[in-house]
C-alpha cells in the first residue's frame, strides 16, 4: 500500500474537526463559541480557525470555559490535546494553538459554586 505523498495536503475541514473534537473532550471546557465577526468558519466546524506558516500550522480555538475551571490549566490541556492530535493524526507541525477564552458558561450558586443544570 502506497503512503500518502509528503507533499500533498489535507484540506482544512480535518484540522479543524481534529482540532475541534480535541478541544470539546478537554476537562473544563463547556463549548465551541463563533468565530469573531469577519471570520468565516470552516464548513463542519464551530471556533477553529487555520493558517498555514513556514513553520507550521497555527491554530486558533475560540470557546467558552465551564464555570469553576481553572483558565490557565485547562488552556495549557487543550494546547497540549489539539497539537498532539493533530501531529499523531496527520503528521504535520503545529506551530502554534491559540485560545480565545469568549466567556464563561455556568450559573454559581449563592457560594460561588457551580450549580447542576
Amino acid at each position: 500500500m502506497d503512503d500518502l505523498n509528503p507533499k500533498e495536503k489535507l484540506p482544512q475541514e480535518i484540522f479543524a474537526v481534529c482540532a475541534m473534537n480535541a478541544v470539546l473532550h478537554t476537562d473544563g471546557v463547556a463549548e465551541m463559541a463563533p468565530l469573531p465577526a469577519l471570520s468565516k468558519e470552516i464548513e463542519g466546524t464551530k471556533g477553529v480557525r487555520i493558517a498555514e506558516t513556514r513553520k507550521g500550522l497555527v491554530i486558533d480555538v475560540y470557546l467558552n470555559v465551564r464555570f469553576g475551571a481553572k483558565i490557565p490549566d485547562t488552556a495549557w490541556k487543550i494546547q497540549e490535546n489539539v497539537k498532539n492530535r493533530l501531529e499523531d493524526l496527520t503528521n504535520t507541525k503545529i506551530s502554534q494553538v491559540n485560545i480565545h477564552i469568549m466567556g464563561v458558561t455556568g450559573n454559581p450558586d449563592a457560594k460561588g459554586n457551580q450549580q447542576e443544570q
